[in-house]
C-alpha cells in the first residue's frame, strides 16, 4: 500500500498520483451520469485535486479507500454546484427571433424535447442514491466488483446482487414509463381526431 500522506505531503506529486488513480474515474462519473460537458469535468476534477492537497494535511487516511471516499465525496459537492448553478443560468428566458414575419418567442431550456428514453432514463437515475449510480455507472463500464466497493463503501460480495436489482428495477421503471407515454400519445391523438370529426360536422 502506498504511503498516500508521504505521496500527498508534495503538492506535485500528489496532485499527479491523484489523477492517475481517480481523474479519469470522476470525469466518467460526472459525464455519463450528470451528463455534463468533458470540459467542464476536467475542471471539476482538477478542483477536487488541488482542495484535497490543500486540506490534506488535517486528515487521517488510513488506506485508499478511505482518501478515495474523501475525494469523491469533495467532488460531489462541487458537482452539485455546477449543476445547480448551470440550471439557474439557463431557466433565463432567452428571446430567439425566427425570421422578419414572425414574432420572437421565449425559449427555455425545460421546453426542449429530448429522446424520451435518455429523458426518462435521467428522470429515474435522479431518484437513485449517489452509491447507486456509481454501482451502475461504474457496472457499465466493465469495473469490477473490488474496485466499485472502494466508492460506495458497501460489502464487495454484496454488489452483484445490488447491481441485478437495481438494474431490474430501472429496466421495469422505464418500460413502464414508457409504455405509459405511448399510451397517453395515443390518447390525445384519438381525442384530437375526434376533435377535428366534430368541427368539421359542425
Amino acid at each position: 500500500m502506498p504511503d498516500i500522506k508521504h505521496i500527498l505531503a508534495d503538492p506535485n506529486r500528489g496532485a499527479e498520483w491523484l489523477y492517475q488513480q481517480f481523474g479519469r474515474k470522476l470525469l466518467g462519473y460526472a459525464v455519463n451520469v450528470y451528463h455534463i460537458s468533458e470540459d467542464a469535468g476536467w475542471d471539476l476534477v482538477y478542483k477536487t485535486i488541488y482542495r484535497v492537497i490543500a486540506v490534506q494535511a488535517g486528515y487521517e487516511f488510513e488506506n485508499e479507500q478511505k482518501l478515495g471516499s474523501f475525494l469523491f465525496k469533495t467532488f460531489i459537492n462541487y458537482l452539485r454546484n455546477h449543476v445547480r448553478d448551470e440550471r439557474t443560468r439557463t431557466n433565463n428566458a432567452v428571446f430567439v427571433s425566427i425570421d422578419e414575419t414572425r414574432k420572437d418567442f421565449i425559449a427555455r431550456a425545460d421546453q426542449a424535447l429530448p429522446d424520451p428514453k435518455i429523458r426518462i432514463l435521467n428522470e429515474e437515475l435522479a431518484k437513485l442514491e449517489d452509491w447507486q449510480r456509481i454501482l451502475l455507472l461504474m457496472r457499465s463500464q466493465e469495473a469490477s466488483y473490488s474496485e466499485i466497493a472502494a466508492y460506495v463503501h458497501k460489502p464487495e460480495e454484496h454488489l452483484k446482487v445490488y447491481y441485478q436489482r437495481l438494474k431490474n428495477k430501472l429496466s421495469d421503471s422505464m418500460q413502464k414509463r414508457l409504455e405509459d407515454l405511448a399510451a397517453g400519445a395515443k390518447a390525445t391523438e384519438q381525442n384530437n381526431i375526434t376533435s377535428e370529426h366534430t368541427s368539421f360536422e359542425s
